[in-house]
């Protein structure tokens, strides 16, 4: 290979290599929303695979496999709006990417239950219940969070007959929705 054809195929090759940083001359607004949206809920979602591994819900296969559906929904909403929203073959590249990596942690709950020997304990519908009243809290300053809380609480409130874990879960989820629907309510004035 001659000196001319090797700085050729460099440059040919610095110009096709990164698309995802060609992103940004156009869409950079909307390719941030959808990585940090994306990756908001990915870090929550991690957040719950660890409560619900170490208080032995995924023993049970079923709970793994309906906590992995609900947590794919929001990547593949993801990519219909990259598909159909971003011009760019760098803004479709770097949002690909990052929806990747959220379907890769949305089947972490599959692989925990390969690994889930610990079966629920009496407390472990209790713990749940007050982590969904921690991410109520947090949900005072970042509304989304809410939808978190009101997983947490559902899976609480069918886990136990507890007369105390069902108060906690169904206040819980009574101030959740009020909150998201008030939350809900004010975007549409908004618009």
């Amino acid at each position: 290979m001659t000196h001319s054809t090797t700085l050729k195929a460099t440059i040919v090759t610095a110009m096709f290599a990164p698309l995802p940083a060609f992103a940004m001359a156009n869409d950079t607004t909307n390719v941030l929303m959808l990585a940090i949206t994306l990756g908001g809920f990915s870090l929550f979602n991690l957040l719950l695979n660890g409560l619900f591994y170490f208080t032995g819900k995924y023993h049970r296969r079923n709970f793994a496999k309906m906590h992995t559906l609900i947590a794919i929904i929001p990547a593949v909403i993801a990519l219909f709006v990259a598909l159909i929203y971003f011009d760019t073959a760098g803004a479709i590249s770097m949002n690909i990417g990052v929806i990747i990596v959220s379907v890769g942690l949305s089947l972490l709950p599959l692989q925990l239950n390969l690994s889930a020997n610990k079966a629920p304990t009496k407390n472990s519908a209790l713990i749940i219940a007050f982590a969904a009243i921690l991410l109520l809290l947090c949900a005072y300053y970042i509304t989304p969070i809410a939808v978190f809380a009101i997983a947490c609480a559902h899976v609480a409130l069918v886990s136990q007959a507890d007369i105390k874990v069902k108060f906690i879960s169904l206040a819980t989820l009574a101030i959740a929705y009020s909150y998201l629907g008030y939350w809900a309510y004010k975007i549409i004035q908004l618009s």
